[in-house]
């Protein structure tokens, strides 16, 4: 790590900071979020989504269109979430028109739904950052707050794409259900020099 407060996360490239900057002095919505979906494959205790069928969910074609309606306005940072945004079988075609049209794409994601395919359409068409959330440094504590185990998964796939050169940033919330893992999960930040949030 490179300081204390990049372990925080709270560290953006400078390039980025100027921007967001720029856009708010000259009153332009440089940034977005799209939650393409309520629905998750975990069911974290903490967590406001849960039950959704999708059945409300915008189709790709809505989200891609949006996404020009707001390119158009000035939108040059996007970040994708959810729930669970992975969890889309047309994830790959709003990935794409969106960042056809020219948006610094982010992801947030817990991380557990990149497999092979999906690990290798995103180190071909890598997103400005994936933001993964890691709950616990054990499969138990993933059970215990998640619902599932999933830490090695979860794990493996972080450690996977940074090392192909994807920039990742680790997310976690702290819970009665997880604050025993909290020096480990910096320690594991650490080794890989990532920023934790």
């Amino acid at each position: 790590m490179t300081s204390d407060k990049q372990t925080m996360g709270s560290a953006e490239p400078a390039w980025s900071t100027y921007i967001h900057a720029k856009g708010a002095a000259l009153g332009i919505p440089v940034a977005g979020n799209f939650e393409l979906t309520a629905r998750c494959n975990f069911g974290c205790k903490m967590c406001y989504v849960h039950n959704s069928d999708g059945t409300d969910e915008l189709t790709a074609e809505q989200w891609i269109d949006i996404g020009r309606q707001a390119a158009e306005k000035g939108m040059v940072f996007l970040l994708l979430t959810g729930g669970e945004p992975l969890l889309r079988k047309d994830f790959k075609q709003i990935y794409s028109g969106l960042k056809k049209l020219g948006l610094l794409i982010s992801i947030n994601t817990n991380g557990s739904l990149i497999d092979r395919e999906m690990f290798d359409f995103l180190t071909e068409n890598p997103p400005l950052r994936m933001n993964i959330s890691l709950y616990g440094c054990s499969n138990e504590t993933y059970t215990r707050l998640c619902g599932k185990p999933m830490f090695d998964t979860v794990s493996r796939n972080i450690i996977r794409l940074h090392e192909a050169g994807i920039s990742v940033r680790i997310n976690s919330s702290v819970t009665p259900y997880n604050a025993c893992d909290i020096e480990g999960l910096y320690k594991f930040a650490e080794q890989l020099n990532l920023p934790l949030k």
